[in-house]
């Protein structure tokens, strides 16, 4: 099944024959240092990514690929965490990626980011393939996002996980949209099934969603958000109740604050800087760390291991080529926490250097706690 949903993408990718295509993409480079949580030692890992990005335009018809060719190489391969957990990560439904070769200290793979076909237009919007279904007003945490859930810890903040499913959108009177979503699976268990409707009344836009989710034959979920203007900000929150069928019934929940500072505010050293921070509940957590899940951590069906969240970012353009960005977690059941700071330069027409650092603090049985301090450098040139 899969093999000839990948045959049909490819063929409706290569018509019409007349569309426009686009190219462009970028080549990045990034650099990471730090040590084994398990067993002490110091590793680096190097990953160079090319990506080209292709979009086909041709009247309602809309196509888009993102294509990586990826080369990863260091110690990190002979690292304890890599027998144990591997490299690559969470892999969505479709066969899109391959590995082409591996050695004892390096990985060449490749494959599709995103790659879907489609309509646009007066009516709204059917999309088929792997793509983005930004579900939510999270900017940290999204627990009405079920299809791709966003890991705010991640070491590439930009990345964004794609779901292979089937998409539309059609618009609902002036203001309001009504949404479905499948993610199908290799059976009905692992299938989604989603709708979702949203609004908006005066100046504040909500929405409603619920549906099946993956786990069993009859878990579902049913949810909401909202966000509008709040004392010159923006308030955004969601809720979504789980029942999965095989275990008790849980809430998730999110409630944050975005606020961008005036180019003439008072505090001139916050002049043009954009604010975020975000409360998070997750009710299938756990508030002891013996019993933290973290195989669905790494599998990427949930953003942290326990129940309670804070969190905050920072953004500020310092010079019109340099830029300052920071990102701070808290584990509020554990007290462990993440700091993730960078520094952005863009030293020559669309290429960006930055260094970073993750810091991470906390007792060594937490979250946070218990993983080394790393470095990042990054080098990334758009084309």
């Amino acid at each position: 099944m899969k093999s000839a949903l990948i045959a049909s993408s490819l063929l409706l990718l290569a018509a019409p024959a007349s569309a426009g295509v686009k190219a462009g993409g970028y080549l990045k480079d990034f650099w990471q240092y730090s040590h084994s949580a398990l067993d002490g030692r110091a590793y680096n890992l190097n990953t160079a990514r090319a990506r080209l990005s292709l979009d086909a335009d041709h009247s309602a018809f809309k196509a888009h690929a993102d294509y990586d060719q990826q080369v990863a190489a260091g110690s990190y391969f002979r690292t304890t965490e890599f027998r144990l957990f591997g490299y690559e990560p969470p892999k969505p439904w479709l066969d899109m990626e391959q590995t082409i070769s591996t050695g004892t200290s390096n990985g060449w793979g490749h494959g599709a980011y995103r790659a879907w076909v489609g309509l646009e237009g007066d009516f709204g919007v059917v999309r088929a393939g792997r793509q983005r279904i930004a579900w939510g007003t999270g900017k940290l945490w999204n627990p009405t996002d079920v299809l791709n859930p966003y890991d705010p810890t991640s070491v590439e903040r930009d990345e964004r996980r794609g779901v292979d499913a089937l998409y539309a959108r059609a618009g609902v009177g002036a203001l309001g949209q009504a949404e479905l979503a499948w993610a199908p699976g290799d059976v009905w268990v692992d299938h989604s099934l989603l709708a979702r409707a949203r609004a908006n009344w005066e100046g504040w836009d909500g929405s409603l969603m619920g549906g099946k989710i993956p786990g069993s034959t009859a878990s579902f979920v049913l949810g909401g958000d909202f966000a509008g203007a709040l004392l010159q900000g923006t308030a955004h929150a969601e809720i979504a109740w789980f029942n999965p069928e095989y275990r008790t019934p849980y809430w998730k929940a999110g409630v944050g604050y975005d606020y961008n500072f005036a180019s003439d505010t008072n505090w001139t050293w916050l002049k043009d800087a954009a604010f975020v921070f975000e409360l998070y509940h997750a009710g299938n957590g756990r508030t002891d760390p013996l019993r933290y899940d973290f195989a669905a951590l790494r599998a990427g069906r949930e953003p942290g291991v326990a129940q309670n969240y804070a969190g905050a970012t920072f953004s500020k353009d310092l010079h019109t080529l340099v830029k300052l960005e920071a990102a701070a977690i808290v584990n509020a059941d554990d007290g462990s926490t993440l700091a993730y700071p960078s520094l952005s330069w863009n030293a020559v027409p669309d290429l960006w250097l930055t260094a970073a650092w993750r810091r991470f603090g906390g007792d060594k049985l937490g979250e946070y706690g218990r993983q080394p301090n790393q470095a990042v450098l990054t080098a990334q040139y758009w084309f």
